[in-house]
């Protein structure tokens, strides 16, 4: 449980999660309500926000099936890991300052996202009218922007996951193009609001990306948002290598951690495998042994930093995270990253059951949004 005293202060509209478990409709899990108790502020680092659009992710989808979550989606709150969910579900939102505690360094109307610990698991999440958001895990979004709430709901943990993976884990920036050819990025699970992402920054930073789906109605979807090519799941050990003879520089394995070691022989020479989320909600490597990683070859996973001592918020320091979601806000303005891609469905909070069920259905081709309200 949270380790703080936190006594409501009036009502709010919110989604709650009634009746965690699988259902074949995932609405008979939720209740809508229009008097859930409205938090109040935990401690002066604590921000109170009204949320106008909230990200969907699969933390969220498995809170609401009442599994547990992985102790890494807890980020800096690792201390309160629990296993059941909260009654408000909800990893992200955008929306603007209510409240500031006088340590948050933030001011009332600003407007911000929030990473939120593990769906809310350690406490109520975004899927409500206001939500709780601690000085560490907000960030401001640019004063100026005039993309809708829901456009911007698509940026925030998508985009900065797939960047990182890309980049901080995988060094993107760093790499040198050899024999004047492009970085060759493979997105395993490309049609994710990550995999989206990724295709995204890796076509921006000048790299042919090879895009996978397992379905066939998808590739044409993919191809519009920039993919060089798309291989389908059945095909991946013999078309990669097709395409990329000498294997490919970066993976981003977004299906699962049991595809590591076909990661890693699919890389090229000092290539390098990111492990992400799971889709397929298995977080075992199974069999795996680290001597089954080719000596040329690197593996490497990537998560919001977690809680320690020293410099455990290098690189989700505020500076780097509002200047690279400043820069990502303006190439949506421009058009550089189409909003037709970034957004692939928008649905309202009274049908939270329905956009669960559209992304466990596996419709999308990036980012699913409710807005709040």
């Amino acid at each position: 449980m949270p380790t703080w005293d936190n006594v409501p202060k009036g009502q709010m509209t919110a989604a709650v999660l009634t009746n965690p478990g699988y259902s074949a409709d995932p609405s008979d899990c939720f209740t809508y309500s229009t008097d859930y108790p409205r938090p109040t502020l935990p401690s002066p680092e604590w921000v109170l926000c009204r949320v106008h659009a909230a990200g969907l992710n699969r933390a969220e989808l498995r809170g609401r099936t009442g599994a547990a979550p992985f102790i890494g989606e807890f980020i800096i709150f690792q201390k309160e890991y629990r296993e059941e969910p909260p009654k408000i579900l909800g990893e992200e939102f955008v929306g603007e300052v209510v409240e500031a505690g006088s340590a948050s360094g933030f001011t009332e109307g600003e407007k911000v996202t929030g990473f939120l610990n593990g769906g809310g698991k350690a406490y109520d999440g975004a899927y409500a009218e206001f939500s709780l958001s601690h000085r560490r895990r907000l960030y401001r979004l640019p004063a100026t922007t005039k993309l809708p709430w829901n456009v911007l709901a698509a940026v925030p943990m998508s985009m900065y996951t797939a960047w990182g993976a890309l980049n901080l884990a995988a060094g993107l920036g760093e790499r040198r193009k050899k024999d004047n050819k492009p970085v060759v990025v493979l997105i395993h699970g490309a049609t994710s609001s990550v995999g989206v992402w990724g295709l995204l920054v890796a076509k921006d930073a000048g790299a042919t990306v090879i895009a996978t789906t397992r379905n066939t109605e998808k590739i044409e979807k993919l191809k519009a948002a920039g993919a060089d090519h798309v291989v389908l799941e059945d095909d991946i050990d013999t078309e990669v290598l097709k395409i990329a003879p000498d294997g490919v520089d970066i993976v981003v394995e977004l299906v699962g951690p049991d595809h590591i070691a076909r990661c890693a022989n699919l890389c090229a020479r000092r290539g390098t495998a990111v492990l992400v989320g799971p889709l397929n909600k298995n977080w075992s490597a199974g069999k795996f042994e680290p001597f089954y990683i080719p000596p040329t070859r690197n593996v490497s996973f990537f998560t919001m930093t977690n809680s320690g001592p020293g410099s455990e918020d290098a690189d989700v320091d505020h500076p780097t995270v509002e200047a690279l979601l400043s820069d990502v806000v303006h190439k949506i303005e421009t058009g550089v990253y189409p909003q037709e891609v970034v957004v692939d469905k928008t649905f309202a909070l009274r049908d939270i059951g329905k956009a669960h069920q559209y992304c466990e259905e596996n419709r999308a081709v990036g980012k699913v949004v409710v807005t709040v309200p």
